[in-house]
């Protein structure tokens, strides 16, 4: 198993896709690194397609429920909480990378 955890069959996550606090930091970079791996478990979609640039569903061909596996799966790894207010705002890679930052921060 990665460093993520794993997507279980039938979708979500296991249990151990929680915050680790020597792999989960709160530089952006890491947080990027992380989310990519995250997005990549979800959409199969490869790490080196996310990037900060990049939007969910313009670029990144992210759709809502897809969109709410990635919140749910960031919010356990990194350790932090993800309002429903908030998601509406992360149109763009490095939106969420920046929140999930400043949370752990």
């Amino acid at each position: 198993m990665g460093l993520l955890g794993s997507v279980r069959p039938g979708g979500g996550y296991s249990r151990d896709m929680s915050a680790q606090s020597d792999e989960a930091a709160a530089a952006p970079g890491e947080v990027l690194l992380q989310l990519a791996e995250i997005i990549r478990l979800v959409t199969d979609r490869p790490v080196d397609d996310v990037r900060p640039d990049r939007a969910f569903v313009d670029d990144l061909r992210i759709d809502s429920l897809a969109m709410v596996e990635i919140l749910e799966g960031s919010a356990r790894h990194f350790g932090v909480r993800i309002d429903d207010e908030d998601a509406k705002y992360f149109v763009h890679v490095h939106d969420l990378v920046d929140y999930i930052a400043r949370k752990r921060g």
